[in-house]
């Protein structure tokens, strides 16, 4: 049995993602720029999105398809190194969008920043697809007990870790939601649920969007 059985925070991360362009793009025509309030508080929501991918992306390179390489058959290795090739052709973008987002003016081009969100959600997309079709079984395959505890705790040390749990469900079917929140253990679920969610919905509101 593989220790990652459960691939389907993976799955409902990669909508997150998706979601999550869509929403910092809607935000993005709909405010004027030259309001210093509204501009930062995008700016707060696209620097969560952006570590947030960065850090996904980062770990799934170090932790998993990193460690099972050197396991893998070469048809599998040529499939791990699709799914690095892939990383990198999306951060390529995502710079581009970290230097538009660090440099947001009133005087900023909206169009030429969402051209770049268009070209990250089509990479993204279409490496989603291929990552869960064919990169997870090579994972799951051959992930060790103890490269998956490394990448679990690689996980709750994201930045924002405390807010990806309710952004993962927001706007998500309540299946997913529900699935998403039963990752976590009952009595820890209890617990912070109700924490993160608050948190998430402050964040929300101070980024307004």
């Amino acid at each position: 049995m593989t220790v990652m059985e459960d691939a389907s925070m993976n799955t409902n991360l990669h909508a997150a993602f998706k979601r999550e362009i869509a929403r910092i793009k809607s935000g993005l025509q709909r405010i004027d720029l030259a309001d210093t309030n509204a501009r930062q508080g995008l700016a707060r929501r696209y620097e969560f999105f952006s570590q947030s991918l960065h850090h996904h992306h980062q770990g799934e390179d170090r932790y998993l398809t990193g460690t099972v390489r050197s396991s893998a058959d070469p048809a599998e290795v040529e499939v791990l190194d699709q799914m690095e090739s892939e990383h990198q052709t999306m951060l390529a973008t995502l710079n581009l969008l970290d230097e538009q987002f660090t440099s947001l003016s009133a005087e900023s081009d909206k169009a030429a920043i969402s051209d770049n969100f268009d070209l990250l959600l089509s990479s993204l997309s279409q490496h989603c697809d291929h990552e869960e079709a064919v990169g997870v079984p090579i994972v799951q395959k051959y992930l060790t007990e103890d490269a998956y505890k490394e990448f679990m705790q690689y996980n709750r040390k994201a930045p924002n870790a405390s807010l990806v749990f309710p952004w993962v469900c927001d706007g998500a079917d309540p299946a997913v939601a529900s699935q998403t929140w039963g990752v976590l253990p009952g009595p820890v679920r209890l617990i912070i649920k109700p924490m993160m969610s608050r948190k998430y919905q402050r964040f929300t509101a101070d980024c307004g969007v």
